[in-house]
């Protein structure tokens, strides 16, 4: 029996591996044939002809692609080397019909289009007729320039061939590296400015007013910048650029380059039309009407304030040594310890703190930074709760040399809309200064909740509650 079930493994295993033989042997993949035996890296020139353009772009070997015809631009060169690979690699599917008696029927009569390429060694290479879809499949007809067949190629070769200029214009309107920029000027029509420089790492207000920046606002700034795209291309030539707002434009933003160069991206009137949201731009050195998104302008149209540091007390946590808080539970202090530990003192009783909360509360201090800066100067700490605040947390250092203080305020604030089904009719706002400066900044919930902690939750054991007194029996 045993002997009989092993003859019978074998077999199967002879069967399978037999059949996996033929199978792997003669159902190999036939390769690809392609509509051109041409390479992309080859490529050197393409002419598409429409029967209402002509397009051409065309690049030296080692050099980026540019336009030539019917304009002189610099090519987008992720959609020119898509068009060249496109091309070198259009698939012939099949051969529909060796000597057509009339092309029409192949919307071949006269083709959509005339693709046209030519190599660096200008090897001669049959230009591509491009018809219609066939109805089935959605596959492309196609004719060689040196053979009279009709051929089939895939669907995706007609719509990829398809192209307009604007497809293959460059849309990028500023090219510069971040870390290049010296300094970034915005200047509005109302004849407000904003210079930032670069100062190290960081950056710096020099007008209107001295003061630090904020360096995320300002890198968010410059990003919008450098990756601003044309969302429409409008003139090439404007006559006049009054009408797109761009004579006496509403914003001005210019970077300077550590090389010196400077560019400038100038913002005008908004786009006109049905369903158009764009904004007029050009290049201050350019001539040629673009549009953008409307968030590019709105993000760059802000006020000196807008790119103000917002660290409302800048304090480095290994330099306290004590921290006073007071708020609506009552006063509490903590206090720096030997071997590293914090005090709790509430009443004059001090419990040992816990190292992690302390710690924690101390770094979130160091990197508590305003929403914005509300008003410079504070014009009344009474308008901003901040004249009886919710929170005041004082800090010394180890020397007892007082390192600031700050008044965070908690206060409700009518609705000045009606209020949306479910929305209270008053809103919580918060704010904060400090005693290193005179502004006002306004303050998320998050940050102010962080800090108004009561003292227990600073303990590393908090103190039971008094037991209750048992009634006299």
């Amino acid at each position: 029996m045993r002997l009989r079930n092993t003859i019978i493994v074998l077999v199967l295993f002879a069967l399978v591996g037999g059949y996996a033989f033929i199978v792997g042997h003669y159902s190999q993949t036939e390769p690809t044939q392609k509509l051109l035996t041409v390479k992309q890296d080859d490529i050197a020139k393409i002419e598409l002809k429409y029967s209402d353009r002509d397009i051409v772009i065309e690049r030296d070997k080692g050099k980026p692609w540019r336009l030539v015809k019917p304009i002189g631009a610099d090519a987008d060169q992720t959609q020119a080397n898509n068009l060249a690979r496109a091309i070198a690699e259009g698939v012939l599917v099949r051969t529909v019909d060796d000597k057509p008696a009339d092309l029409a029927p192949f919307g071949l009569k006269p083709p959509t289009t005339t693709v046209t390429v030519t190599t660096f060694d200008h090897k001669p290479v049959p230009s591509i007729e491009v018809g219609k879809s066939t109805p089935i499949g959605f596959n492309t007809y196609v004719l060689l320039s040196n053979s009279p067949a009709v051929l089939l190629s895939e669907g995706a070769f007609g719509a990829g061939m398809n192209k307009t200029v604007n497809d293959l214009r460059v849309r990028d309107l500023m090219a510069f590296k971040l870390d290049d920029v010296r300094t970034l000027t915005i200047a509005r029509d109302n004849g407000q400015t904003v210079e930032i420089e670069r100062d190290g790492d960081n950056w710096k207000i020099v007008k209107p007013a001295p003061s630090a920046a904020d360096n995320t606002a300002v890198r968010m700034a410059l990003g919008t910048l450098v990756n601003a795209r044309a969302t429409d291309f409008i003139s090439d030539a404007p006559a006049n650029v009054n009408q797109y707002g761009l004579e006496k434009p509403h914003l001005t933003a210019t970077v300077v380059l550590k090389n010196g160069e400077q560019q400038s991206m100038l913002f005008g009137f908004k786009q006109s039309g049905e369903g158009k949201s764009g904004i007029y731009v050009r290049r201050g050195e350019r001539a040629p009407v673009y549009t953008v998104a409307e968030y590019v302008m709105t993000s760059l149209d802000k006020s000196p304030m807008d790119f103000r540091d917002k660290t409302i007390v800048k304090i480095d946590p290994e330099t306290v040594d004590t921290v006073k808080v007071k708020n609506s539970d009552g006063e509490f202090t903590l206090k720096r310890a030997p071997a590293g530990k914090w005090d709790v003192i509430v009443g004059g009783k001090t419990s040992e703190g816990d190292l992690l909360v302390v710690e924690r509360m101390l770094n979130q201090f160091r990197d508590l930074k305003g929403q914005s800066i509300v008003a410079d100067p504070m014009p009344s700490a009474q308008l901003f709760g901040l004249d009886n605040p919710a929170l005041q947390i004082t800090l010394a250092g180890k020397d007892g040399k007082d390192l600031g203080t700050v008044k965070l305020a908690k206060i409700s604030v009518k609705q000045t809309a009606p209020p949306l089904p479910g929305e209270p009719p008053q809103r919580i706002e918060y704010y904060a200064t400090s005693s290193g400066s005179k502004a006002v900044y306004s303050l998320s919930e998050f940050s102010f909740e962080q800090l108004n902690k009561p003292a227990p939750l600073y303990m590393l054991k908090p103190p039971e509650p008094a037991a209750a007194s048992s009634p006299a029996k």
